[in-house]
């Protein structure tokens, strides 16, 4: 049986591309995606809308939010959107674990945003007594977590 050039070539290409460990993503992509990105939702609780104040008292000129609500439902669509990214790298045996908690950080929050946080903002948009406000900030703060 005769070999010809390009039956060994391929051979040759099916036994070094099987014998690789090849990465879809780099480590770089790994660690932005499901570590680095979870920075932008670290604003969590009564820290979250400390952060929506400062954001008033900072930001101007068009395009700027003035509705809680609003502001809120931004931070939901970017945390959606970083979900999205981290569920689409490729688990290996090493970033298996970095990237199921990172999905489960983000589930969490995404919820909690969905409900408690924007009952919350309602009631800042809605110029509710700031005691209200307050009780409503300190059950969300002092809520047990699983």
């Amino acid at each position: 049986m005769r070999l010809n050039i390009k039956n060994v070539m391929l051979m040759v290409m099916v036994s070094t591309i099987t014998a690789c460990n090849l990465r879809v993503n780099t480590s770089e992509e790994y660690f932005d995606q499901a570590a680095l990105n979870a920075n932008d939702i670290s604003r969590f609780g009564t820290y979250y809308f400390e952060g929506y104040q400062e954001y008033l008292k900072n930001v101007s000129g068009p395009g700027k939010v003035t509705n809680c609500e609003e502001y809120l439902k931004n931070s939901i669509t970017r945390a959606e959107k970083n979900l999205e990214k981290v569920k689409k790298l490729q688990p290996t045996p090493e970033t298996k674990p970095m990237l199921d908690a990172s999905i489960i950080l983000y589930n969490y929050v995404l919820t909690s945003y969905k409900e408690e946080h924007l009952k919350i903002a309602k009631m800042i948009d809605k110029h509710e007594p700031e005691e209200n406000i307050n009780k409503a900030l300190t059950e969300l703060d002092t809520k047990p977590y699983d």
